[in-house]
């Protein structure tokens, strides 16, 4: 078995160059553009949660079918956000939230194709899961797998003071 190189340090200080970048193994990318991408996802959100909380029809099967969906929603921008949040300070709780971020895209995924109205409801439903929903799950759960196996070196500051 192929072993991989190891990083000469995990002080983040030390592994500080001269340039004040991270030094990292080769191969390996800086999370920074994807925490942020996850961060801006999750604050896109908050309209399109506003929008539909005055845009979905009050009376529906369900007494609460605008709360559900705004539920819903609301879950996946605070997911999405925790995980750019989490990304961004190279912790590794954001393999947590990218699952549960995947978790709950999905869900909205098959609800928003299954509850569609045949005819341009549904194209929209299904172009938006395909286009935009199971994609950013599909990221999500990567992340959430690459974690899982090559964690965040850990830094000299304790879980508590982290939080």
């Amino acid at each position: 078995m192929k072993q991989r190189p190891e990083c000469r340090t995990t002080n983040p200080v030390e592994a500080l160059s001269s340039a004040g970048h991270v030094r990292r193994p080769p191969g390996t990318r800086s999370p920074r553009r994807l925490a942020r991408a996850f961060a801006t996802a999750g604050l896109i959100m908050i309209p399109w949660v506003l929008y539909l909380s005055m845009s979905l029809p009050e009376k529906a099967m369900d007494s609460h079918w605008a709360l559900a969906w705004v539920g819903l929603d609301s879950g996946e921008a605070l997911a999405l956000f925790a995980t750019g949040r989490f990304l961004k300070r190279a912790d590794n709780r954001c393999a947590l939230t990218a699952t549960a971020a995947a978790a709950l895209l999905l869900t909205d995924a098959w609800f928003d194709v299954t509850a569609a109205a045949p005819g341009g409801e549904l194209a929209i439903a299904i172009v938006m899961a395909v286009c935009v929903e199971i994609p950013v799950a599909i990221v999500g759960t990567v992340l959430a797998l690459r974690l899982v196996r090559h964690p965040f070196p850990q830094s000299g500051t304790t879980e508590h003071e982290s939080l």
